[in-house]
């Protein structure tokens, strides 16, 4: 166990949630021309996509901070984005807005304990498993393909990667169909909490429940290492189903984007 498990106060929990997501992309996205201060983590990977062209900005960035910091963001020619750690401040949406940048999701912060996590289930057919080094290509094609993001965004978030860059934080699994990986997730140990990061489910597999199962059965792991509480941020779109396993929402991180024309 990396820390004694912790659980939540209400007046911190959009913080403590969003900020171990910062320390995830941190770790886990970082290149020799990353960006890395206390107040901006930028990326530039080249890939045809937004998250793969991503500045996350602390909630004490100025808007000077956010016009010089996100430039090469305006400037690259490929769809690029800007989160901030919490619903930001109408003067970092400005900042942002001023670079190209609009909105596109306002993305829940949630959480979850093992009181209110509800009982899940993987329709017949199915299997999941926890998935290790032999399983990295396959867990991030998967991963990719049931996003709906280039190829190479999966391995940023992969297992070998994770080994390099957070050894034994991560914890990957998979839910398989006639052997084939259909759906992903991961899980974070990190500062007490069980973070739930990469669930994704192929399109011909969706509304089978896979995701919630892939989000709750990682989560039992960590009840059984001691953890109390779990954790991730929603899409708009994956929100209700987290809500109805059990997950309550402490408030949202803006997520901002720019596709040049």
């Amino acid at each position: 166990m990396h820390t004694k498990p912790r659980t939540l106060s209400e007046s911190t929990a959009l913080h403590t949630i969003a900020d171990q997501m910062d320390h995830l992309f941190r770790a886990m996205l970082s290149s020799d021309d990353a960006l890395r201060t206390p107040k901006c983590f930028r990326y530039i990977t080249g890939q045809p996509h937004p998250l793969g062209n991503l500045a996350i900005f602390s909630r004490d960035a100025t808007p000077d901070d956010i016009a010089r910091d996100a430039a090469a963001l305006r400037d690259a020619p490929l769809p690029t984005a800007i989160l901030f750690l919490d619903e930001g401040t109408p003067a970092q949406r400005a900042a942002a807005s001023a670079l190209g940048f609009h909105h596109a999701e306002s993305m829940p912060a949630m959480s979850v304990t093992p009181a209110t996590l509800a009982s899940t289930t993987m329709p017949d057919g199915y299997a999941i498993r926890e998935v290790g080094p032999d399983d990295a290509e396959s867990w991030s094609i998967a991963m990719s393909d049931g996003y709906g993001v280039p190829r190479g965004i999966g391995s940023l978030f992969g297992i070998d990667r994770a080994a390099q860059r957070l050894p034994g934080a991560l914890r990957y699994f998979a839910a398989e169909h006639k052997g084939r990986m259909v759906a992903t997730s991961t899980l974070c140990l990190h500062d007490g909490l069980a973070g739930i990061y990469c669930v994704a489910t192929l399109p011909d597999h969706r509304g089978k429940g896979l995701g919630a199962h892939l989000t709750a059965e990682p989560l039992r792991t960590a009840w059984g290492m001691g953890y109390t509480t779990g954790v991730l941020q929603a899409s708009e779109m994956g929100a209700p189903v987290y809500t109805r396993i059990g997950f309550r929402t402490h408030g949202h991180m803006e997520l901002l984007v720019r596709i040049p024309q």
